[in-house]
């Protein structure tokens, strides 16, 4: 998967699965099993492979252990160059890579710093994610489509290319070898059919669906030609008043429900803020909390601080603010990063806690002039100078 960002959902793990948005060119019953399909897929590849050495009498792969490891490896080579085909496709188009997950092993860019996580949990899941954005915020439609089938398309070459040395018998390879060789080859070629299928499940889309929403334009194609060149805030001078407004719009509108409309909704009210347009602030908070409230099921705590902020800030409304801060309290937040900060210290002005506010605006802004120059970070340093502002101000008055 590529753009990917894999949350942990419970509470909307249902809603999500089952549904299917208009125009997102999946279908309820194949989300609800899709993951089924998928392990099917693979369990088919399997079963042949265990066939096939019955067939040509290769006999070291015999023991338990040894086709565990063998399992294990295999799949977590064919994860790697699926999103290795990602990531080089990609940077030949100009993006750059934001986080890349193999299974357990996990880089990833927060707050403009690479680090690495080790998670044991998804060993056996194997599961991969690539993120790119565009260098400077160009990114055609072409561009993207090459990058997203790019994972399946390596996936079908080097499993045909893996089964035909596996077949070939002038090769000069150990039985052993050439077993492992044959089932990389035909686990590869479940693992593309399995991403080519188009559906959706609560982390996000599969491959195969996003290449058929940009192949048919319109909202979804929108949607993340907008995801994509937004995220390009966070390397170059691009801020949330230069975003294409008219595309956010145009995807939260065609979108309607679910998380992907409220994310329209939030990047337009980041652009109304730079932008200095209070009054359609209001208005695209209000969108974005309808969204929300009505479809978007939980969402993770660091999408809740835009409407803390926005509540006290825009409307000065603290009843609202509170009800935000304690829903993104009720996820459990892990992250204390600098909008967390900024969040709780709206939440103390507007509730006439001036010391706790100034005390978690200072932290904020400790964390927020680490970070490099860039749009989406200069955006949020902007973000603390105004509620300073009103700090300052309520203090004096």
């Amino acid at each position: 998967m590529a753009f990917g960002k894999r949350q942990k959902v419970k509470l909307a793990a249902n809603i999500d699965q089952v549904r299917s948005i208009p125009g997102d060119f999946t279908n309820r019953y194949v989300n609800r099993f899709a993951m089924g399909v998928t392990f099917g897929l693979s369990l088919g590849s399997y079963l042949w492979w265990q066939g096939w050495l019955r067939t040509v009498h290769i006999s070291g792969l015999d023991s338990l252990l040894v086709r565990s490891v063998v399992t294990l490896v295999v799949l977590l080579a064919i994860t790697s160059i699926h999103e290795t085909g990602h990531a080089i496709v990609g940077k030949i188009c100009g993006m750059k890579v934001r986080a890349f997950f193999i299974g357990p092993f996990q880089w990833c860019i927060r707050d403009a710093k690479w680090g690495f996580e080790f998670k044991p949990k998804s060993l056996f899941f194997a599961d991969g994610i690539t993120a790119l954005i565009p260098g400077e915020g160009e990114l055609r439609p072409g561009q993207y489509l090459s990058m997203m089938a790019a994972g399946s398309l390596v996936n079908v070459l080097s499993g045909c290319l893996a089964l035909y040395f596996a077949f070939h018998s002038g090769i000069a390879l150990s039985p052993p070898i050439l077993g492992v060789i044959a089932l990389f080859g035909a686990w590869s070629l479940g693992v593309a059919a399995a991403n080519l299928l188009p559906f959706r499940t609560p982390q996000g889309y599969s491959d195969g669906a996003i290449v058929l929403q940009l192949l048919a334009g319109g909202a979804f194609a929108a949607y993340h030609l907008s995801v994509a060149r937004i995220g390009s805030s966070l390397v170059s001078a691009l801020r949330p008043r230069d975003y294409d407004i008219g595309s956010i719009r145009a995807a939260a509108r065609g979108i309607a429900n679910g998380r992907q409309a409220l994310l329209m909704w939030l990047y337009a009210f980041s652009h109304s803020i730079d932008a200095g347009k209070t009054k359609e602030a209001d208005d695209v908070l209000a969108n974005a909390e309808l969204v929300c409230l009505q479809s978007a099921g939980k969402i993770p705590a660091e999408l809740h601080t835009s409407f803390i902020f926005g509540n006290a800030f825009i409307r000065r409304d603290p009843v609202a603010t509170r009800f935000w801060w304690n829903r993104m309290q009720a996820t459990n937040p892990t992250r204390f990063n600098a909008d967390y900060w900024r969040a709780e210290s709206a939440l103390h002005w507007i509730e006439g806690n001036l010391e706790e506010a100034n005390h978690a605006w200072e932290k904020s802004y400790a964390l927020v002039k680490q970070l490099p120059q860039a749009g989406a970070y200069d955006f949020s340093r902007d973000c603390c100078t105004l509620l300073k502002r009103e700090l300052d101000l309520a203090s004096v008055a």
